[in-house]
Order: C-alpha cells, then structure tokens, then sequence
C-alpha cells in the first residue's frame, strides 16, 4: 500500500510540475463562463421549452 502512495505522490507531483512549467496562456474564470453561458442561450433558442 505505501508503494501506491509514493508512486501517486511522485506522479501527482510531476503533474504539478508540468503545469507549472506550462508557458501557455490559460484561460479565466470569466471567459469559462461566459462559454458555458453562451452554449446554454444558444440550446434555448434551439428547444422550445416543454
């Protein structure tokens, strides 16, 4: 069992890393939503409500 823990451990850890290291630009809070947003107006205007 502590075999697993340490081999997640160091794999978590290394996942940390990696995204740390990422020099993409993420992407905010706010343009997240207002995506989500925007797919839910665009289903509404596609299915009339029951």
């Amino acid at each position: 069992m502590a075999a697993d823990v340490n081999s997640y451990n160091a794999w978590f850890r290394a996942q940390v890393q990696t995204a740390h290291e990422d020099a993409r630009g993420g992407t905010s809070q706010v343009q997240v939503m207002q995506a989500a947003q925007a797919l839910i107006d665009a289903k509404r205007q596609v299915e009339p409500k029951s």
